[in-house]
């Protein structure tokens, strides 16, 4: 099975080393059901079912041995049907001790001794042979890294289980098929087979939980043993890498619980090692993702929980590998896997912050750094560099050096001399076990792997400074990746060829490669997405960073970062080329963000650059890089992009705009809000001040960045006024593309409008919000305004607004009801009188809209919602709403507001659309209804007015 989850998120290299790595993978084995022993010598039939016995136990030396012996006596019989059927197990365990040449020997002379036999090749008996020798030599291309050979194999014998009626045989080699597809990195189609292989419907959606027992239920009642715990196995495997992990969990173990050889159960163990990995993963996002120290507190918790979880899996499958006669070379991945997340683990304790780390986190990193050394001690014990030529080996070598790499590079990351005593091994010996695996990658002829150690030669040289001999590795690993069409590998080197080219002050050579990278992904991410965020690979720290740098690259020259001037004409020193350039990426970088965070390819999008709809709108993209802030505004009826920067950490950014929100949720106008609102309009208006007056801009378009997506726009303050008070219509948009545009005065305006005004008592889904005593008010002045139908607390059931929504085609749909918008998809939500509406749901409604023929929502509003208390990124979650939802233009509140001055923001913005007909655009529409909230006494604070904010199509 692949060790998906091997590194976690300590780089993507290492990452994607092991998604393609299949260590460890056991094909169903095909022993004789059909075939009769031979009557004349049993002695040769009971040395097979001996050699079985002990090839079961793991005694594999024996086994081989006493196969052999077979082989002879059947040889000795002139019965060449059982000896090639003997020859075919004897590859088999010489696979398992890892003597290739003898195994390529054994199934080469099963298959010839096959091909002489054509006389029986309509025989029961010879087909079935056959098949099994076609399994076991899809069992050898994969171990050598060929999975589209062992695919081949494994396709052929399934047809000829197919013409046998063979329902075992058949289940068994689809379960090969799916292993060979996860190694090609085909994961859709690898979950489709499985779900075949039990003749399943192959709907990869299991997020249902009746349809996912029915599917564990199907594979437990599988009647062969062998076939359940493999299947079992590679189901739990499946649902990890989708994202599936309370799934993954169950299904692994149900597998552990069906009696299984010591060999089986290790592989178990590891998988379940995997999946426990994953949680810990996705833990350490969520922590990295909350501001709150008491939240932290208790995601630290599960942090450290998950992480002994998986190690003491790893620790019990290197148990089980003990007990095996081979287990000098099958205890290798576990000590694999216990190393790289003991390394990540220590590296990520080293990068919290003091007020972070609690009072034992020395004696912890000494404990964790002892606990390495160990581990590493005991993988050059077990010879790890002197296996036998495999893909297995060589990436077992080259997973190793990656630690080893990744661990002594944060350990001494404040030492400028890399070639230091504190490596655990010196650099030109990790150097000289990179190349050995390189040798034998080309022994092998495997493209995948002599790239793979190219590459991260290529890496230790770069992080040894050695300038130009990563360049020449790098480019070697390039070029094989390029010449396989492996992009899943190509972009590593893109991407690295770009940070040695910056290093090298190859400041274009750089930015082409990063360009390269950035279009790579753009291509590779539609493959990944079927996978969840955390298993796809880190998206924050390895994807997001390759946009960001080819940014900083783009939008840099010798005097970047300047103080704010008050009245300052924004600087031209950067060319429009390379202005346009950073937009385009800042607009793939907003797309990627959203699509890995909704999980699906947003097909449907239109690009706004392609159709200038609206004469009067500005757009401004603010990009927050680790120095400084820079701010492009393109200005309306003109190609031309605005650029200004200001000298500002990114820390400093991040915690101002943090302080901003905090001060914009008080009931009340501090001087600390003002303060902190004028210090961001600085940043983003003052310097295009003139130039908005001058272009007669009436609408300003943010594509926001980061910490400024928690901010409403409408809030900043130039000193005298609000933004929102300078006659400017705000609107955001998740980078330069959405569903296409129409304003809102072509259509006939009717609402369907729901709402929750009393929670539930005692009902889990509604415990700790508050009733909304305002709601049926707020509903009543929506009817006043334009025609609407309105649902109410019990007639406001999910099912009820899936059948409408679904089937009746309103513009309007407004949701007056508690919602929260999370960075975790699974967090984010709204409330109905009997569950919560989650992402999904949204989804399935809008694809019922679509096979129904109806327009796309014109307008939804989320009239009490807020983000999730203390996420930094959670208005992904808004953004994720908005483009799941299928509306062109969603409304919502960022942070909870009093019911009373929803309702009157409500009434008068829906009389703004109502009374002004075509005059005005919904983000006009909105502006007004907030400034007439701001001037009414009582309601003078951004808290009641505020929060609003309007993403998508503002026409």
């Amino acid at each position: 099975m692949l060790r998906a989850t091997l590194i976690g998120t300590q780089t993507l290299i290492f990452f994607l080393l092991n998604l393609v790595l299949p260590i460890g993978i056991l094909p169903v084995l095909s022993y004789p059901t059909t075939v009769k022993p031979i009557p004349q010598d049993w002695s040769a039939s009971d040395l097979v079912e001996q050699g079985r016995a002990f090839y079961t136990k793991g005694q594999f030396n024996q086994a081989a041995s006493t196969w052999e012996q077979a082989a002879q006596a059947y040889e000795s019989q002139g019965d060449r049907l059982h000896q090639a059927m003997v020859l075919s197990y004897l590859s088999l365990a010489y696979q398992k001790l890892q003597q290739w040449f003898d195994a390529e020997d054994a199934i080469a002379f099963s298959l010839k001794l096959l091909e002489t036999g054509a006389d029986l090749r309509d025989s029961p008996d010879y087909q079935q042979i056959q098949a099994q020798a076609l399994n076991t030599l899809g069992s050898l291309e994969l171990a050598l890294g060929q999975p589209d050979t062992a695919l081949e194999a494994w396709q052929l014998a399934t047809e000829i289980y197919q013409q046998l009626k063979d329902d075992i045989g058949i289940t068994g080699t689809l379960i090969n098929q799916a292993q060979a597809m996860e190694a090609l990195g085909l994961h859709r189609r690898t979950c489709k087979t499985l779900l075949q292989a039990l003749n399943l419907d192959n709907n990869c959606d299991l997020s249902n939980q009746e349809r996912f027992e029915t599917v564990l239920q199907t594979f437990q009642q599988t009647p062969d043993p062998q076939i359940k715990i493999l299947g079992l196995r590679s189901l739990g495997n499946t649902l990890r890498l989708l994202g599936y992990l309370k799934h993954s969990q169950q299904v692994l173990k149900a597998s552990l619980k069906v009696a299984q050889p010591p060999l089986e159960k290790r592989e178990t163990l590891l998988s379940l090692g995997d999946t426990e990995r994953s949680w810990y993963n996705h833990y350490k996002q969520l922590y990295t993702r909350n501001n709150q120290i008491e939240q932290q507190e208790k995601v630290q918790k599960k942090v450290d929980d998950k992480f002994n979880y998986a190690l003491n899996y790893y620790q019990e499958s290197l148990q089980e590998s003990s007990k095996l006669s081979a287990s000098t070379s099958l205890d290798i991945e576990p000590k694999l896997q216990r190393l790289s997340l003991l390394i990540d683990f220590h590296n990520w304790l080293e990068t919290l912050t003091d007020e972070d780390k609690d009072q034992n986190k020395t004696t912890r990193l000494q404990e964790l750094k002892y606990k390495i050394n160990d581990q590493v001690k005991e993988l050059l014990n077990s010879e790890i560099t002197k296996l036998p030529a495999s893909r297995t080996a060589i990436y077992a070598q080259i997973n190793f050096v990656e630690s080893l790499i990744t661990y002594d590079l944060k350990s001494n990351k404040h030492h400028d001399n890399l070639q230091r005593s504190s490596f655990i091994l010196q650099p030109y010996e990790i150097a000289h076990t990179l190349v050995k695996a390189l040798q034998e990658a080309q022994l092998l002829d495997d493209k995948r792997a002599e790239s793979y150690a190219l590459g991260t030669l290529g890496k230790l040289y770069e992080q040894t400074q050695q300038w130009y001999q990563a360049q020449e590795f790098t480019e070697k690993a390039l070029t094989i990746a390029q010449g396989i069409q492996a992009d899943d590998i190509a972009y590593q080197w893109q991407w690295q060829l770009g940070r040695i080219y910056k290093a090298l002050g190859k400041t274009e050579e750089a930015i082409t490669a990063y360009q390269a990278t950035v279009k790579t992904l753009d291509s590779l991410r539609q493959d990944l997405l079927a996978l969840s965020s955390d298993v796809q690979f880190s998206f924050r720290e390895n994807v997001e960073q390759v946009y960001r740098e080819l940014v900083d690259l783009l939008l840099k020259d010798d005097q970047t970062a300047q103080p704010i001037a008050k009245k300052a004409i924004a600087d031209n020193r950067i060319p429009q080329n390379k202005l346009k350039q950073a937009t385009a990426a800042i607009d793939s970088l907003q797309l990627a963000q959203i699509e890995n965070f909704l999980g699906c390819n947003l097909s449907d999008i239109v690009e706004l650059r392609e159709q200038q709809i609206d004469p009067s709108a500005a757009l401004v993209y603010p990009i927050i890089l680790d120095d400084r802030l820079a701010v492009i505004v393109k200005l309306p009826k003109s190609e031309k992009f605005i650029h200004y920067t200001a000298a500002l950490p990114k820390a400093k950014l991040e915690q101002t705009l943090e302080s901003l929100r905090i001060e914009l949720e008080k009931p009340f106008i501090s001087k600390e809000s003002l303060a902190l609102s004028q210090q961001v309009y600085d940043w983003l208006i003052r310097r295009a001040e003139g130039l908005l007056e001058a272009n007669q801009v009436k609408t300003l378009v943010f594509v926001l960045d980061g910490g400024f997506r928690n901010v409403p726009m409408a809030t900043l303050h130039d000193g005298e006024q609000y933004l929102v008070e300078k006659g400017y219509a705000i609107a955001l948009i998740p980078g330069l593309s959405l569903l296409e545009p129409k304003p809102l005065a072509q259509v006939e305006l009717n609402a369907l409008a729901f709402g929750l005004s009393d929670m539930r008592e005692g009902f889990p889904d509604h415990e700790g919000f508050a009733n909304l005593p305002n709601v049926k008010t707020e509903l009543g002045e929506i009817k006043s305004q334009i025609p609407s139908q309105q649902l109410l607390n019990q007639d406001f059931t999910s099912q009820k607004w899936q059948e409408l929504i679904s089937s009746v085609p309103f513009p309007v749909v407004h949701l007056a009801t508690h919602g929260e918008f999370s960075s975790d998809p699974d967090e984010t939500f709204l409330l109905a009188w009997d569950k919560r509406i989650n992402l999904k749901d949204l989804s399935n409604v809008i694809q019922n809209r679509s096979d129904n023929s109806l327009e796309a929502i014109e307008l939804l509003v989320l009239s009490a919602c807020k983000t999730a208390d203390g996420d930094s990124r959670a208005s992904l979650g808004l953004a994720g709403v908005a483009i799941q939802s299928g509306a062109r233009s969603t409304m919502a509140s960022l942070w909870f507001i009093d019911d009373d001055s929803t309702a009157k923001l409500m009434a008068s913005f829906y009389q703004e659309l109502a009374d002004s007909g075509a005059t005005v655009t919904k983000a006009e529409a909105l502006r007004r209804a907030q400034v007439k909230l701001l001037k009414s006494r009582g309601y003078q604070a951004p808290y009641f007015w505020g929060a609003y904010v309007l993403v998508g199509n503002w026409l």
